[in-house]
């Protein structure tokens, strides 16, 4: 059995989908560390930060469910 990499589901087969998130996480917590250093946080730049970590955590939780419920 091959040991399954970081951003592939099963031995061999990449995910986009956990690479997608990954990508989405760095996006949030740079965002946010941006935000942090300005001094000031708008609302608007809480909805952005918000939209990402749901990016990153979300579609990874409605994939599992929509592959238990078959």
């Amino acid at each position: 059995m091959e040991k399954v990499g970081f951003l592939q589901e099963s031995a061999g087969n990449s995910s986009s989908m956990r690479l997608m998130c990954f990508v989405s996480l760095i996006a949030s917590i740079v965002f946010a560390s941006i935000s942090l250093q300005s001094g000031s946080v708008e609302s608007g730049e809480l909805y952005i930060i918000f939209g990402f970590l749901v990016a990153a955590f979300a579609p990874k939780a409605v994939q599992k469910f929509a592959e238990n419920v078959k």
